[in-house]
């Protein structure tokens, strides 16, 4: 995997691993077992990464994986009776799918509003969100108050809600 491969992977990654960790912990009872689940999955998308379809959501081709290690979860622990049936896993995963699919447009429409972003909006959004500081942090190094900085994270959101409606409503006229 070249370098710019592994970044195209870890954004997609970020964006789906909050999915495929909720189907995952619908099916796996136990949290451990579920992050053990969760992991080989993603063993499995950097593996066969290459085979990725980009005019697909990657969480719902992830989605396809983690139903096969969820399946091949439960062959391994066949005697427990509190798992359910191969066909209920099957329409579980089918559902999650169809909302990797659905939920497609709202990332593409959020990615263009975060394109648009300008300035101390767009820094305090790359701070927080992408880099991951805690707002007393990011008050210090953009010279703010956190009073100041929670109000322009709020409008920064609120711009962001209102430009990703637009967006979708625009896809929807058309």
């Amino acid at each position: 995997m070249t370098p710019k491969q592994a970044e195209e992977f870890a954004v997609l990654w970020a964006g789906a691993q909050s999915t495929l960790a909720s189907f995952i912990r619908t099916l796996v009872p136990d949290m451990s077992q579920a992050e053990e689940v969760l992991q080989r999955v993603a063993v499995t998308l950097v593996r066969k990464f290459d085979q990725y379809d980009r005019a697909r959501p990657f969480a719902a081709w992830g989605v396809g994986f983690a139903k096969y290690e969820v399946l091949y979860y439960r062959r391994e622990r066949a005697t427990d009776k509190h798992l359910f049936d191969d066909e209920f896993v099957e329409k579980i995963a089918m559902g999650y799918q169809r909302f990797a699919e659905d939920a497609d447009p709202c990332r593409e429409a959020l990615d263009h509003c975060l394109k648009a972003l300008r300035g101390r909006a767009k820094r305090a959004i790359t701070l927080r969100y992408r880099q991951g500081l805690p707002s007393p942090e990011i008050a210090e190094k953009m010279r703010l108050s956190t009073g100041a900085l929670r109000m322009l994270l709020c409008r920064v959101r609120q711009s962001l809600r209102q430009c990703i409606a637009e967006r979708i409503n625009e896809g929807a006229a058309k």
